[in-house]
């Protein structure tokens, strides 16, 4: 990936959340993909149309670090990658432990994880790689792009990953449709629902993550999360096994031979532009509806 219209939108939010933008690392060296026309209309919907002007004098090589220097305050932008084709300022392969390195207060992946086979410790390496206080935010396939990557993620991982009880704090997922950025899904937590969040798409979907660590996280390699829904029923007293329902031989052939509708209202009722309990739709301007002078 790299730093699109969404992309921008999750920063500008991690911004008005109070991130502290000085000291910036991007999984992967990220190319800015979002054009100058686009550039200028989201600062000057937000007051500052002056930005893209000066990012536009600032833009040398094609990537992301002048935004983040010009947009976003940013005095120090370090990127890693598994090479150094790219010119990434470390490389370094997130399949594995990552040592000793500099705290950063913002970590920034623009679509890289996915493409990372070992993924609790790349995002140990994500966690280790942030100060006490810090942001860090991902913008990572969720539905329709099986092929892009090994991976596509569902928001239940980083609520479990990014959980108050592992050391993290103020953790938000939006589901956001690429073909309409300038719209977000906020995906309420399973684990508050008692229920999953089943998520289908018309649209290449992709889910965006922001949030804080608070505390020291224990590694995910040696100690890995699960999914909120099976702990629930794990921890229940007395909890016994689900009844199955017999059916009859007229019930097992009716519901055979309606499999595809019975399928495709499932689907239907998944999809994320639908009235749901367990999402809040959000104009991304309603979430940043300004861009206030940096301090």
């Amino acid at each position: 990936m790299g730093l699109n219209a969404s992309g921008l939108g999750l920063m500008a939010l991690a911004r008005a959340s109070g991130a502290d933008f000085s000291r910036v690392i991007t999984i992967g060296r990220q190319q800015l993909t979002i054009g100058m026309g686009e550039l200028e209309g989201f600062f000057r919907q937000r007051g500052r149309a002056d930005i893209a002007e000066r990012i536009a004098n600032d833009v040398s090589d094609g990537y992301c670090e002048s935004v983040l220097r010009s947009a976003f305050g940013a005095k120090t932008v370090h990127s890693l990658d598994a090479s150094g084709y790219e010119n990434a300022s470390i490389v370094h392969d997130m399949n594995t432990p990552i040592g000793v390195h500099e705290p950063y207060s913002v970590i920034l992946d623009l679509g890289t994880l996915e493409h990372v086979f070992n993924v609790p410790v790349a995002l140990d390496n994500v966690a280790a790689l942030c100060a006490p206080g810090g942001t860090i935010m991902h913008m990572l396939p969720g539905n329709n792009c099986s092929g892009h990557g090994f991976y596509q993620f569902s928001p239940e991982l980083f609520f479990q990953v990014y959980s108050e009880e592992r050391g993290f704090s103020g953790t938000r997922v939006f589901a956001a449709p690429m073909g309409s950025q300038d719209v977000w899904y906020e995906v309420k937590a399973p684990h508050t629902l008692k229920a999953r969040v089943n998520i289908t798409s018309r649209d290449e979907l992709y889910l965006l993550v922001i949030t804080r660590k608070a505390g020291a996280p224990a590694s995910l390699a040696q100690n890995p999360v699960q999914q909120s829904d099976y702990t629930a029923l794990w921890a229940a007293e007395n909890a016994a096994p689900k009844a199955q329902r017999r059916r009859n031989g007229f019930q097992q052939w009716l519901r055979s031979v309606t499999n595809t509708v019975r399928h495709r209202a499932k689907m239907a009722r998944r999809d994320v532009t639908g009235s749901r309990a367990d999402m809040v739709r959000w104009s991304v301007l309603e979430l940043t509806p300004r861009f206030d002078a940096l301090v």
